[in-house]
């Protein structure tokens, strides 16, 4: 598929723009975009979760709380939320970041010049095995 005579930069490199495509693909079929309110919404909700974790947590040394077994699932409930709220916002972060998930309103920049990007392409193409 990606040809016999790479080194093993550019088939990480040239594997990594696959997997960019394939996942921008796939995740446009089901989510056309973000937009930067959600975001927002979702960094709140996570905010949210956190603080009703510690009040949680720190229900648990309230010395007349006879339910310990409800408090302990509480405080469970609202780790486990908090993680997963985290998880999926570092995930929608760094789908926009690597421009597999379109943000409107937020514009992707060159990362390099093109001197720059001219000068890694020929450095790749001269590294490239026979």
């Amino acid at each position: 598929m990606f040809g016999g005579g790479l080194n093993p930069a550019r088939f990480t490199a040239l594997l990594d723009e696959f997997r960019q495509k394939i996942t921008l693909e796939r995740i446009s079929a089901r989510l056309s975009q973000v937009n930067q309110e959600e975001l927002v919404a979702l960094v709140k909700l996570q905010a949210e979760m956190k603080a009703r974790y510690l009040v949680a947590v720190l229900d648990l040394v309230d010395p007349k709380g006879a339910d310990v077994e409800g408090k302990i699932s509480a405080a469970r409930y609202y780790r486990e939320l908090m993680e997963e709220v985290e998880k999926g916002v570092r995930s929608i972060v760094d789908g926009i970041v690597a421009k597999e998930i379109p943000m409107p309103g937020l514009k992707h920049e060159p990362e390099f010049s093109s001197d720059i990007e001219r000068a890694i392409e020929e450095f790749i193409a001269r590294n490239v095995e026979d």
